[in-house]
């Protein structure tokens, strides 16, 4: 029986969920980051949450419609704490986690920082813990290290390859797995990375900061796209790189013909970046391209089913240059 695979995606308001629901997501991650923090940790200094400033909810009330939505669809919410955090900091966080496990349709939440999981361990913390892609897990050693603390589900980096992927989950499946199943590219490590990781306007002390352009990179990535487009000559000779095919790996990538050889897992979810952007219609290719394994068909027919579709809704046309697990 083919695995119909939980598709899990970011949401940031009310109106969202429905949307999510309605194109075929089974589960959905967010942020809740109260406005008062802005002041007291600024996140363009001090990132609490990497989901960043637009994509989070910041008022309780309306977290609280939204996630109660979502309970009534049928959708398990996952709460993002997945920033790196200083120590007068860890009270308040847990507090947080705490007001926002409180809400019946919360099933865990997504966490990366070594002390918070021990703090979490030491309060024998009830709900299920994610470890974030920022958790670096690149084997099955990583993945006992985290369970160790009594993680449940890992979300695994977007740098491995389809065989890694496999090995680790056949190391001990016990554990849910998230793999990237479409969204914003990127060369680098997640948790290795200390650039900006949201794409918003910052305002810090009524000074407005902008971090994202047209493409909604944030300041980070664009220094080293910047460099790419203005040395493509030295990055073929030095690394026998082609730069234009570099730039385009920095816009969406998708993992559609890769689930082809992940079918037989039933312990699979589908990661759709989102941040402020919508992601309703990647949302859409994906569950297409699950409910396409149903038929049985052969890997060549699928492949181009993907490609049909990405075509179709509008995303990109396919030329096998913005894959995922490569």
């Amino acid at each position: 029986m083919p695995n119909n695979f939980n598709i899990t995606s970011g949401f940031n308001s009310l109106d969202s969920v429905h949307k999510m629901k309605e194109a075929g997501a089974t589960e959905l991650y967010g942020g809740f980051l109260p406005k008062e923090l802005d002041k007291k940790w600024p996140i363009s200094f001090n990132i609490l949450n990497r989901r960043g400033e637009d994509a989070n909810f910041s008022d309780w009330t309306e977290f609280e419609k939204a996630v109660n939505q979502a309970r009534k669809y049928n959708l398990p919410v996952f709460a993002t704490f997945n920033g790196l955090y200083i120590e007068k900091q860890y009270k308040y966080i847990l507090n947080l986690i705490n007001k926002v496990s409180s809400l019946k349709g919360i099933k865990g939440i997504i966490v990366n920082d070594i002390a918070l999981l021990i703090l979490l361990k030491e309060q024998k913390y009830k709900k299920e813990i994610a470890i974030s892609t920022g958790g670096t897990t690149f084997n099955a050693d990583t993945v006992r290290f985290y369970k160790s603390f009594g993680a449940k589900r890992i979300i695994l980096d977007r740098q491995l390859s389809i065989e890694d992927i496999v090995n680790i989950i056949k190391a001990d499946d016990s554990l849910h797995y998230e793999i990237f199943g479409f969204g914003g590219s990127c060369f680098f490590i997640d948790g290795f990375c200390s650039f900006f990781h949201c794409s918003e306007k910052l305002n810090y002390k009524d000074k407005i900061i902008k971090t994202y352009n047209t493409k909604q990179f944030d300041t980070g990535c664009n220094l080293v796209l910047s460099n790419i487009k203005n040395c493509k000559d030295y990055y073929k000779q030095k690394y026998k790189l082609n730069g234009n095919k570099f730039i385009n790996n920095f816009y969406h990538s998708c993992n559609l013909c890769n689930l082809y050889d992940l079918q037989d897992f039933k312990n699979i979810s589908l990661k759709i970046v989102n941040r402020k952007n919508t992601t309703q219609s990647f949302v859409t290719v994906v569950k297409l391209a699950c409910d396409k394994l149903k038929e049985k068909i052969m890997k060549k027919q699928y492949i181009n089913y993907c490609k049909k579709i990405l075509k179709e809704n509008n995303i990109f046309e396919c030329k096998e240059k913005h894959c995922y697990f490569k």
